[in-house]
């Protein structure tokens, strides 16, 4: 990750990095002060508790947090305090690609990768309103190890509105990720929208069958579309006790199609269970999950945001989805409109 070349981090949070891990000459109270000063005393925390796990001094990261704590309290109830009448925060969409040797990376690599490149190059992340602050990244509709995608997306939240424009943005965080990883569009977007994963309808695949399984995969393709269901045992949960749990696969499936020996298939997200790709189609074309390495999710339809379109209806200060969250748990006047006849927005390359 520093392929991209030196650090852009806030110095005061270099330092503070710097001496966890290699000891500390003097007193915590000179760093401290200087990410204090700099107003990073919530960042610096949360550094802090990834440094434990990362094998830092137990020694020092005690003696900085001893003296921290307490300022990254009060850093925080200020923060909240201003929350809503915070005009600086912005909220970004970033598009990206998965694929070739970045296949393996699951969600919680992809977070911890795009969390670091953003941290090197000097981004400052929002941190969200948790008992423990974290930086506001989610990975949206995430892909399991194994499974590639063209169009995948990250939403995030920025302290501030960054100055330069966002080509030059993207080519920085391309210069820091691994091989695999490519960022192609950046999109500012309204703080109240609705996160992608709630508008997601469906998700439209491509894999390349090797020779020696594709008679077998398409006599079972076909047998699936002509049944009326197509039961699966997957594991899971049932009444709070762990025990296979039966799922129809052929409401889920909507489409496959073959062209020569890459097979083309659709997946419904609307209401959908949460299922592991690979191993829904694998159940399908019964073969192992591991025969569909390399299954490129090409790109996802979503339908229309009911919030954008009642945008007038949101108070102008406020500023990201976790408020209207709140607005609408607490009974606001807020009514979501769902029109289910609506055309499918589809974002991504072609199939």
């Amino acid at each position: 990750m520093a392929r991209g070349g030196e650090s852009l981090e806030p110095e005061p949070l270099q330092a503070l990095r710097q001496i966890l891990f290699t000891g500390m000459p003097e007193g915590p109270e000179a760093v401290v002060e200087a990410v204090t000063a700099a107003d990073l005393a919530e960042e610096a925390l949360d550094l802090l508790r990834s440094a434990r796990r990362d094998g830092a001094d137990p020694v020092v990261v005690k003696a900085v947090a001893a003296k921290l704590e307490p300022l990254a309290a009060r850093a925080q109830v200020k923060r909240e305090a201003g929350w809503q009448l915070d005009t600086q925060r912005t909220a970004i969409r970033v598009a990206y690609a998965k694929d070739g040797p970045a296949l393996d990376f699951d969600d919680g690599d992809l977070h911890a990768l795009f969390l670091q490149a953003f941290r090197l190059e000097g981004f400052r992340l929002a941190l969200d309103l948790g008992k423990r602050p974290r930086p506001m990244l989610r990975v949206e509709l995430p892909l399991p190890a194994g499974a590639g995608g063209l169009s995948e997306w990250l939403e995030l939240s920025l302290r501030k509105e960054p100055a330069e424009s966002a080509e030059a943005m993207m080519a920085r965080l391309n210069a820091r990720l691994p091989e695999g990883l490519s960022i192609h569009a950046w999109e500012p977007h309204a703080p109240y929208a609705s996160p992608l994963g709630e508008l997601a309808l469906a998700a439209h695949w491509r894999w390349t069958c090797p020779r020696g399984l594709a008679e077998g995969a398409r006599a079972r393709a076909t047998a699936f579309l002509a049944a009326p269901e197509w039961i699966w045992e997957k594991g899971g949960k049932v009444e709070g006790r762990k025990q296979a749990k039966q799922l129809d696969l052929r409401p889920l499936v909507t489409e496959l199609r073959w062209e020569g020996d890459t097979l083309y298939g659709t997946t419904s997200l609307a209401g959908a269970e949460a299922t592991n790709p690979l191993k829904v189609l694998a159940a399908v074309l019964g073969l192992e999950p591991s025969d569909l390495r390399g299954l490129l999710r090409c790109s996802l339809s979503f339908r229309a945001d009911p919030r954008l379109a009642q945008a007038e209806r949101f108070e102008p200060k406020l500023k990201n989805m976790y408020e209207d969250a709140v607005l609408l748990a607490g009974g606001s006047n807020i009514t979501l409109v769902e029109d289910d006849d609506d055309e499918p927005i589809r974002l991504g390359g072609p199939d």
